[in-house]
């Protein structure tokens, strides 16, 4: 709930999930991708998690952690994303990252992948990274044979693709 939501934030606890995210143990950097993943809807808590180094150690997690970190940070990544932050999970390698999970994840890290990049599709460059990287092929599969929010986000995405001018699907 946000008072809580706000209390966490008051305590410091951003900074603390990052530092557990990257050098926790396997479930307290699940639980703290997970918390991160929930903080990020907030327009502050998204600079504030960056500011904390927080994309970078998301997309380790997405790209290195076990199933469940995977799922939560890419949900995270999703979440997380405004200019900045863009820029931010495109330098970390993260276009690779969720190209890769949106073609071999679970399916819960297929749909927040394809919502990631439906976001990052967005913008100029990031649209020749992400074909570059084979998510055009991903996308088509997962719009054909995807569950039905990953078929949303990767047509999303492959509309994204497709508009000239940072137009948004």
């Amino acid at each position: 709930n946000d008072d809580n939501e706000a209390a966490i934030v008051a305590a410091g606890g951003i900074e603390v999930l990052v530092s557990l995210a990257r050098d926790g143990n396997q479930g307290q950097k699940e639980h703290a991708a997970g918390t991160l993943w929930n903080l990020a809807i907030n327009d502050d808590n998204k600079v504030a998690i960056a500011a904390a180094g927080g994309v970078e150690v998301l997309v380790s997690l997405a790209g290195d952690g076990t199933e469940g970190q995977q799922e939560c940070a890419a949900a995270a990544l999703c979440n997380l994303m405004n200019d900045d932050n863009e820029a931010a999970i495109v330098a970390a390698g993260g276009i690779e990252v969720l190209v890769s999970l949106a073609r071999d994840g679970n399916q819960g890290q297929k749909e927040h992948a394809a919502g990631t990049l439906w976001n990052l599709a967005i913008n100029d460059d990031n649209k020749v990274a992400i074909a570059a990287a084979g998510g055009v092929e991903v996308l088509v599969s997962l719009a054909g044979d995807g569950t039905e929010g990953q078929q949303e986000c990767a047509a999303a995405a492959l509309c994204n693709l497709m508009n000239d001018d940072n137009e948004a699907a």
